[in-house]
Parts: C-alpha cells; structure tokens; sequence
C-alpha cells in the first residue's frame, strides 16, 4: 500500500473511558506504516494505577461507555482471559456497525491487537475480504503461520512495548519474505477517498479513474471487504469523530463541511454508525480517560 496515501487518513475509537479497564496505542516501525495503523492494548486497571488516578475502582465515567466504532481497519485480536488462563486469537474483518463493550470484572481479559489500514491486510495475505466482513473468525484461518510462529510469545509477554516490538520483527520478515499486493488503482481510490472525507460518490471516484462501478465494487469488496459507498461513508463518519474528538464546541456547518444534505441526513448517519447521538458523542469524548491513545 502507498504510504502517503494512508497519512492522510487516521482511523478513531472510542475506547478509555471506563475506569475499570485502560486502552492504550503505539505507533509500529516507520517501515509499516503502509500497513499498520498501530497496536493497541485493553486491559484492567490494577489497583495501583486506579490510586494514582484517583477513581473509584467500581466508578464508571457518567454516562459513557466504551465502543467499538466502524473505522474501515481490520484487526488481529490477541485474548487472554486471566481468570480462567484461557487464549484466543482472533481476526476481526471491516465493521459498519458500531457495539458496546461490556467488562466483566469477575472475568477480565487483557487484549492485544494489530490495527491493519484499510487494504493492508490484503497486501499482506492476498486474502479476499469480503467473507470476513462483520465478523470475528479464528486467526488460523487467515493467518497460521502466526499462530505458530510467534502467538505464545505474545501471550508469555506482558508489557505491552514488548508485545509491539515481538508483532514489528514478525510483520517486517513477512514484507521482507511475502510478495507483497499492491494496486495502484486501489492506491488511487483510497487517495481520493481520504483526501475529500469521503464526500465523493461512486460514480465520481470511478469516473477519476476511468474504470466501471461494477469494476469498483469488485476491487472493494476484495480489498477491504465491503462497497466504496459503505466505505466512503465510514471515513466520512470518522471525519467527523476527528472533529469531536478535537473540539468541544460543535457548530452547524458541521453537516454542510462533511457534504450531508442537511443536519437531519447527518444525525440519522452519525447515530447509525456511532450507536448514539451527536450530543451523547460530545459528551462522551469530552470524558476521554487519561488512559487513552497514549501513542509511544
């Protein structure tokens, strides 16, 4: 995949902000950016750090939850349950629609994960995307050589910098040893995409490129898992996270900045794909826990 073309496009979620549990992302080496969003880490909040925060172990954050929000990514999911010491590996394929987390503090899970950009598993694998859409499937059906190759290191290991470092040398052998998928069609699609926010249409994006619809659907579906339409949909609803995320003051050339009809069109899309209002939004990443998005 095309490095330039992937900074301009920062996928957002909505996670760190309950006081029982803490998530947390590192950037990987500069050599996958191509491919890698980055890592990331949710687990629980040890006593120590519930003190130094100075929260209430059982507190939540009022009104907020933790979400799992579309962001066009898909993610390797490395779990461990640590009451029952039990271990999964899991592949989480292109989502567009948005759930709640639930903790169970009487069986707490420290996950790790790999957030791949749009496209960039693909590039690894040659692995069409579109049957692992909205799903979660067992890792050695994508990938087993991981499994077998470095998936107890990443369990045995607890620090999180470490994980990341372990993940970095086994994704730079599979680019220095894999032949690598790349598109300059693809490349180009999403370089439009991401550079409007996902303002343009089908039609429009097909038509820069001199290519079908259909022909655009086909590279879509088998690159990212889903349809130019939904996807563009998906970054332009990220564009906005961006701006809550950003600001708390939230005016009403919102809609009109990110090419909705009008607010209403906005609303109903926002909600669709966040699980909640505008406003609960606002809200809500207003509260972002200190645990959040500490990139290393």
């Amino acid at each position: 995949m095309d490095l330039q073309t992937h900074t301009l496009f920062q996928p957002r979620q909505a996670n760190g902000r309950v006081a029982t549990n803490k998530y947390m992302e590192i950037i990987p080496s500069p050599l996958l950016n191509s491919y890698v969003s980055c890592y990331w880490v949710s687990e629980p909040v040890t006593e120590n750090q519930q003190q130094d925060s100075s929260r209430s172990l059982n507190a939540l954050r009022e009104g907020s939850v933790d979400r799992v929000l579309p962001d066009g990514c898909s993610d390797i999911i490395f779990e461990h349950d640590l009451k029952r010491n039990k271990y999964r590996t899991l592949f989480c394929g292109f989502i567009d629609e948005p759930f709640t987390i639930t903790y169970d503090q009487h069986y707490p899970l420290r996950k790790f994960g790999v957030r791949f950009f749009p496209g960039g598993i693909y590039s690894m694998l040659g692995i069409p995307q579109q049957e692992f859409a909205n799903s979660h499937v067992d890792i050695d059906l994508v990938w087993a050589s991981m499994t077998k190759e470095i998936e107890a290191r990443i369990f045995e290991e607890t620090s999180f910098e470490k994980k990341a470092r372990i993940m970095d040398e086994y994704l730079l052998s599979c680019v220095r040893t894999k032949i690598i998928a790349n598109d300059n069609l693809i490349n180009n699609l999403l370089y439009h995409i991401f550079v409007t926010e996902g303002k343009k249409s089908v039609r429009e994006l097909a038509s820069k490129e001199a290519i079908s619809t259909r022909q655009m659907n086909r590279i879509f579906y088998r690159w990212i898992g889903t349809s130019p339409k939904r996807f563009c949909e998906v970054v332009r609803f990220q564009s906005i996270v961006n701006v809550i995320q950003s600001s708390p003051v939230i005016d009403r050339t919102l809609a009109f900045n990110h090419g909705y009809f009008d607010q209403a069109h906005m609303i109903r899309d926002f909600k669709r794909f966040y699980g909640d209002s505008l406003s609960v939004a606002v809200r809500e990443f207003g509260n972002m826990s200190d645990f959040y998005n500490k990139k290393v």
